[in-house]
C-alpha cells in the first residue's frame, strides 16, 4: 500500500477541506468524490483510499479532495467548484487532470469551464451534466432514506444500483442490509442530505461548450442514475471529447470495468 498524508486545508470562507495526498508518479490528478463523499470524508477514508489507488500511486500524484467539511444548508454546486478553486489555487496546483466521480462531475464542469488554467484534462466519471426526471427520482428517494434514517434501504439501494457484482446476492438482502446499513451511516447525516439536495437543480448544459480541455466522459450502459443517453449528451456537448461506455455495468462502472483505467492510460499519454 503506498504511502499517503492527509491534512485539512483551511479555506478562506473558515471551513476546512479534508485532502489525501498519494502517488509518487509525474501526472498531477485531483479528485473530486462523489456522494459518497458525505458518508465519509477521504481524510477518514485515507486508508483505503490509499488502497483503492495502489496501483495508480506510481504513476500519478494524487490528490483526493472532500467538500468543506460543513456544508450549509442550500449550499449550491457553484458554491463547491469555488471552494475548489480556492483550495488549487492555494496548493499551486494547476494545471491537473482532475477527475470527477458522479455527483463530483458537475463541480469539475464548473471548475473547467470557469478556470481552463487549472485543468489540464478532465475525467467525468459515472456523471452527467445535469439532473434528468430519472436521476431525481434515485436522488430524491435517497434523500427520503436518509431523512427517515433507513440506512439499511440506503445502503442497500445504494449498493445494488452501483455495483454489477450485487445482483448476484439479492437472495441474502435480508442479512447484507443491516450490514450495508451501518456502513452508509453517516457521523454527519446533515452533510450527506445537503450534498444530496444540492444536485437536484442541477443544469450545466448552458457551460459545457465552454469546457476547452481534453475530456474523457465514462461511464456504464446499464448506469441506473445517469444513463447512457445522458453520458452521450454530455460527450456531445463539449468539443473533443471521447465518450467510452462500458457494455452492461452500473453505476460503479470506473470502479469495477477494466476499460476505465485503460481509458485513464491512454488520456494521459493523448494530454502529455
Amino acid at each position: 500500500m503506498p504511502t499517503f498524508e492527509k491534512t485539512k486545508l483551511k479555506l478562506s470562507n473558515g471551513s476546512l477541506m479534508p485532502t489525501v495526498e498519494l502517488g509518487c508518479g509525474p501526472t498531477p490528478f485531483v479528485t473530486i468524490p462523489g456522494a459518497g463523499d458525505g458518508i465519509s470524508t477521504a481524510y477518514d477514508a485515507a486508508r483505503s483510499m490509499a488502497w483503492f489507488y495502489r496501483r495508480r500511486a506510481p504513476h500519478q500524484h494524487m490528490y483526493i479532495m472532500s467538500r468543506r467539511e460543513d456544508i450549509p444548508l442550500d449550499y449550491t454546486i457553484a458554491d463547491h467548484a469555488r471552494d475548489y478553486i480556492e483550495a488549487l489555487d492555494r496548493l499551486h496546483l494547476g494545471p491537473v487532470i482532475l477527475e470527477c466521480n458522479s455527483a463530483g462531475g458537475p463541480i469539475g464542469q464548473l471548475i473547467a469551464a470557469n478556470r481552463p488554467d487549472l485543468v489540464r484534462a478532465l475525467v467525468l466519471a459515472s456523471t452527467s451534466h445535469k439532473i434528468d426526471a430519472d436521476a431525481a427520482d434515485v436522488i430524491e428517494g435517497w434523500l427520503t432514506m436518509v431523512g427517515n434514517g433507513q440506512w439499511a434501504e440506503f445502503g442497500w439501494d445504494t449498493t445494488v444500483k452501483t455495483y454489477c457484482s450485487a445482483e448476484r446476492f439479492h437472495w441474502a438482502a435480508p442479512a447484507l442490509k443491516p450490514i450495508l446499513g451501518a456502513v452508509t451511516r453517516p457521523k454527519d447525516p446533515d452533510r450527506l442530505h445537503r450534498l444530496l439536495q444540492g444536485l437536484l437543480e442541477v443544469d450545466n448544459s448552458s457551460i459545457l461548450a465552454d469546457i476547452t480541455c481534453p475530456t474523457l466522459v465514462f461511464g456504464g450502459t446499464r448506469d441506473p442514475i445517469f444513463g447512457s443517453e445522458l453520458q452521450r449528451q454530455m460527450a456531445r456537448g463539449i468539443a473533443g471529447a471521447r465518450l467510452v461506455q462500458a457494455p452492461d455495468y452500473l453505476h460503479g462502472a470506473d470502479l469495477e470495468s477494466p476499460e476505465y483505467p485503460k481509458a485513464i492510460v491512454e488520456l494521459i499519454v493523448a494530454t502529455y
